[in-house]
């Protein structure tokens, strides 16, 4: 890496790339000439400088060459797009359907089974042989036939 540069250094290259450009007002370049003058670091970079931009601006441009691009079918891309959503939707659609089925089957059976169990089966059973008592009366309810 190179060395730290000192403020004074870093305006007096800020200035010379500035003065190549004529950007310079009066004052600033009797301050880059007296900076150039005790600084041999600056004096080489405003050189270098000046060098490289004389050589930039002289030489000739080229043309650059444009490789013809295959034509863009913009509609197969957006359809693309839209069957993937299209499908995306459906999966979702599905999805929730089965879960919604699912749960509501669940709760379904959960009710059936809770009335068909071999224990609730043999209470009802009993119960519908046993005559019963009518509150309040010694009088018994009428069996079911």
């Amino acid at each position: 890496m190179g060395a730290v540069l000192t403020a004074d250094c870093e305006r007096a290259r800020a200035r010379a790339s500035l003065g190549l450009d004529g950007e310079l007002s009066q004052i600033e370049q009797a301050l880059l000439r007296s900076h150039v003058r005790r600084c041999a670091a600056c004096a080489e970079f405003a050189s270098d400088v000046g060098a490289l931009t004389q050589e930039l601006r002289t030489t000739a441009l080229e043309r650059v060459v444009v490789a013809p691009l295959p034509a863009r079918r913009h509609g197969s891309r957006r359809r693309t797009l839209q069957l993937g959503v299209a499908a995306a939707v459906v999966v979702i659609a599905a999805g929730l359907g089965s879960l919604a089925g699912s749960l509501s089957s669940r709760e379904g059976r959960q009710a059936v089974s809770a009335q068909f169990t071999p224990q609730a089966l043999r209470v009802a059973a009993l119960s519908a042989l046993r005559p019963q008592r009518l509150p309040g009366t010694r009088l018994q309810k009428p069996e079911a036939v």
